[in-house]
């Protein structure tokens, strides 16, 4: 790049006073910098720093671009001559900060690999710029337009001096021919691209509540976790322990080997513990004292699963790595750095509160943690996923404000959470869907009085939950119910019944689609666990049933015309809208909770379920993703229409009207839909369904 050219870009210099220079140049061998400062068009550092550049720029241009690219996947595992063949079809492009490199809505010029530098990823809306994120060292842009549509979805701007390898579109498309694996490569990124975005496609603009900071979930472990990590040696004493935490500054550190593995933690709470409490020596090695029960989380993770494991496993602390690497310790006062406070802290009041009337006030704070957490960019499923837990603790301190005034229960007993609850999929104002199993098989067991209790228990837990916001099952699926109510053998003798008498004559249906998405929110996991098999077992031996099941929902229509376009509600309340729940997210988890069964797949949740499904070969591995994706679209649009129900004073319902969709959003519905078409067929071939015309 010339010396002018750099000024020009920078805004160091105007287009009149270059013009000058060169005519004046034309006459003279003075080299065009030296002229533009004779002239006082340019200060003199200005004009260093440009000369510097270039500089850096020749440098670049010359350097062998194979030794960049064979060290960057898909190119690394290609042989030198094809990596050679690859590198003549590139040329060096430098991107000044504030400068465009690829503009959203536009046609795509050229496929980049960043070589330094850094550049922003955003796209407009409103007026307003919504980061999807950022690019460095390794990174791509311009492949998804190129493979596509050719139409920029994204724009990406450089923030600092970026210097990027370019390819034309016709080099970039003969490239990704000849080269299947670059060509699996670019698709599983675009993939998981889409995924990163699509959430930004179906913002609503239901404007935050909380202070979270946006974009907070798209932020990884290893940019959350505090630089100043202490490491101890299982072999050093309690004194050089303490050592080192003090003079880290920090309360906790990461324990290893002598190969460098994990051996649990230490803190000073540890250090006290055996030197004042237990009279140890300073002298003595902190093995018997590590804290060996600690949980990992990988560097390459976000921030919401760092908040989801925290909250799941009830710790202040994971130890972060990367692949058999320690990275060191995220702690939650790392996240309360980064705004998660008002998430954690719910979590504490949450299970500190002493009634009914305070977890009421709480449940509505959960309504706006999922409102803040679509609004600031989290996936639907994970918004989903903290919600669960956050209703989870909630249902937890029922049951204990319940059993506090009933007195310990008399045997073991597990609180199933069924349907959406139990799948861990909860949006907003989910009704109760839930059941109580008991251990009744001690001989000591006074079966009068322990059903009595459990009753109570019933009683008042549903109740409490139903002041605490989560209203009564229309339907009664609930543990006030005698057929979600019972010990292990009475369970086992319904879901056999439900399994092979009701299921072949239709009965029961709501019940049993219900019923088969349990799972254990609080007590006993080994009772759940005991029921689970039972049924797996049942289905194992009655395919029938799993054909039964699934025929009423594989003749679900999708609501598409023949040349894909919607099909709406002619007349009435729902006038021009299509049901995403009925058509779309119902068909979708129903199907892929009876191929689970057929499977032996013990996951509830939809998404682990298609992932186990994935790996047992039971669904197509390339179809995954389409599935995967239509139900992230079908969640995250039924979260932003309840909120905008609820912003409007509208009743909550499960239809939409795709006018009101932008183009981006219809193409991502529709697509949903033939997903749904996808794994409905699927189910059909996969449990044999003669479907009756």
């Amino acid at each position: 790049m010339k010396v002018c050219d750099i000024l020009k870009k920078q805004g160091c210099v105007e287009e009149e006073h270059i013009e000058k220079a060169l005519r004046i140049q034309a006459g003279s061998k003075k080299p065009i910098g030296e002229i533009l400062l004779e002239m006082g068009a340019v200060h003199e550092p200005d004009l260093r720093g440009a000369l510097d550049l270039q500089t850096g720029l020749e440098a670049e241009r010359y350097s062998a671009k194979t030794s960049f690219l064979e060290g960057i996947e898909p190119f690394s595992g290609l042989d030198a001559t094809s990596l050679e063949e690859i590198c003549e079809t590139m040329e060096w492009k430098q991107f000044v900060p504030g400068e465009t490199i690829q503009k959203e809505g536009l046609r795509a010029e050229f496929f980049y690999v960043l070589k330094n530098g850094l550049a922003k990823i955003f796209m407009e809306k409103g007026g307003e710029e919504q980061v999807v994120g950022f690019l460095g060292e390794g990174d791509f842009c311009g492949a998804t337009a190129f493979l596509s549509d050719g139409i920029q979805p994204s724009t990406v701007v450089a923030i600092e001096q970026t210097l990027c390898l370019a390819q034309d579109e016709d080099s970039f498309k003969a490239m990704v021919a000849l080269y299947p694996k670059i060509a699996g490569y670019f698709n599983e990124l675009i993939i998981r691209q889409s995924k990163r975005i699509f959430s930004k496609l179906l913002a609503t603009g239901t404007g935050a509540i909380a202070q979270v900071e946006p974009f907070l979930y798209t932020k990884r472990v290893k940019d959350l976790i505090s630089p100043k990590q202490v490491f101890c040696a299982r072999g050093d004493t309690l004194e050089e322990a303490a050592r080192k935490l003090v003079g880290g500054n920090v309360g906790t550190a990461v324990v290893v080997d002598e190969d460098g593995r994990l051996a649990g933690t230490i803190g000073l709470r540890e250090l006290v513990e055996a030197a004042l409490l237990k009279g140890e020596s300073a002298g003595q090695a902190i093995g018997p004292v590590i804290q060996k029960d600690c949980y990992v989380i990988d560097a390459e993770g976000y921030f919401f699963d760092a908040l989801h494991e925290m909250m799941k496993r009830g710790r202040e602390a994971l130890i972060v790595v990367s692949g058999e690497r320690i990275e060191g310790i995220l702690t939650s006062s790392d996240l309360l750095k980064f705004r998660g406070r008002e998430v954690l802290s719910l979590i504490r009041n949450i299970e500190e509160a002493k009634s009914f009337d305070v977890l009421h006030i709480l449940r509505q704070d959960v309504e706006n943690v999922l409102r803040t957490l679509i609004t600031d960019g989290a996936v639907a499923s994970h918004a989903c996923k903290i919600v669960s837990e956050l209703n989870d603790k909630i249902v937890k301190r029922v049951i204990r404000l319940s059993e506090g005034s009933l007195g310990a229960p008399p045997v073991p007993y597990v609180w199933l959470g069924l349907g959406s609850e139990g799948r861990k999929e909860q949006t907003l104002v989910t009704d109760q869907d839930n059941a109580i199993l008991f251990d009744a098989s001690s001989r000591n067991v006074n079966r009068g009085p322990t059903e009595d209790y459990f009753r109570a228990l019933a009683d008042r837990v549903v109740h409490g939950l139903d002041r605490c916001g989560f209203p009564l099952c229309k339907g009664n699926i609930m543990a006030t119910n005698p057929r979600y109510f019972g010990d292990l053998p009475s369970w086992k003798g319904k879901a056999s019944r439900w399994i092979n008498l009701s299921a072949e004559k239709g009965e029961d249906l709501i019940d049993i689609y219900t019923f088969l998405d349990f799972r254990a929110v609080h007590g006993g996991e080994a009772l759940e666990e005991d029921l689970r098999s039972h049924v797996i077992a049942e289905f194992r031996d009655n395919n029938a049933s799993l054909r039964a099941l699934a025929g009423p929902i594989i003749t679900i229509p999708v609501p598409l015309g023949f040349f894909k376009n919607f099909l709406v509600e002619k007349n009435g309340k729902y006038k021009n809208t299509v049901n995403i729940k009925v058509n779309g997210l119902l068909p979708l988890t129903t199907c892929v909770k009876l191929l689970a069964y057929y499977g032996g797949v013990t996951e509830v949740n939809t998404l682990e379920r298609i992932k186990k499904l994935s790996e047992k070969g039971i669904m197509p591995a390339d179809r995954t993703d389409l599935i995967e994706q239509a139900f992230e679209t079908f969640l995250a649009l039924k979260i932003h229409n309840n909120l905008n129900s609820l912003d409007q004073g509208r009743d909550f319902s499960n239809s939409i009207n795709p006018a009101h969709l932008n183009t981006k959003q219809k193409q991502l519905l529709k697509d949903a839909f033939l997903a749904v078409s996808e794994v409905q067929k699927i189910t059909k071939d996969v449990l044999k369904v003669i479907v009756n015309d």
